[in-house]
């Protein structure tokens, strides 16, 4: 499953997964990307299906538990807060900490260009409409380049 499958997933049902345990969110560390000291980027692992985040409750992650997240918190919250962070998005990553890491502001751009493109109804949780969303990453993607 690449992103363009996991993005219409998760628009489809208006929800995105993650596992959680008391030590905190499943992650993995970037193999593509780092941080100034030349470690590798920390990546926050979502799945776009309860089905493919039960796949990887395996080995590090077999303890954590499944919960799920609107669709609107993720993008209007979860990911803008991950760029500030410095963190990535992992999209339905396998047992074997395997699958596409993705920048945040990248990936909101990404979920908001499907949903203007197809007009799929979208609930707006903090912000005016969707194009204020756009404008917000797109200003904030700027200013980092």
């Amino acid at each position: 499953m690449d992103k363009k499958d996991f993005i219409e997933e998760i628009i489809e049902n208006q929800k995105v997964y993650l596992l959680t345990s008391e030590e905190g969110f499943a992650i993995s560390y970037s193999e593509e990307y780092e941080y100034e000291d030349g470690s590798n980027l920390e990546v926050i692992c979502f799945w776009s299906s309860e089905e493919n985040a039960n796949k990887a409750r395996k080995n590090q992650w077999a303890n954590h538990k499944i919960e799920s997240i609107d669709l609107n918190v993720f993008l209007e919250e979860w990911l803008f807060g991950m760029i500030e962070e410095v963190v990535l998005a992992g999209f339905n990553f396998n047992a074997d900490l395997q699958g596409e890491e993705v920048s945040p502001i990248d990936c909101i751009l990404e979920i908001v260009h499907y949903i203007i493109q197809k007009d799929i109804a979208y609930t707006i949780h903090l912000a005016k409409d969707i194009r204020e969303i756009k404008r917000a990453a797109l200003d904030i993607k700027e200013s980092i380049n």
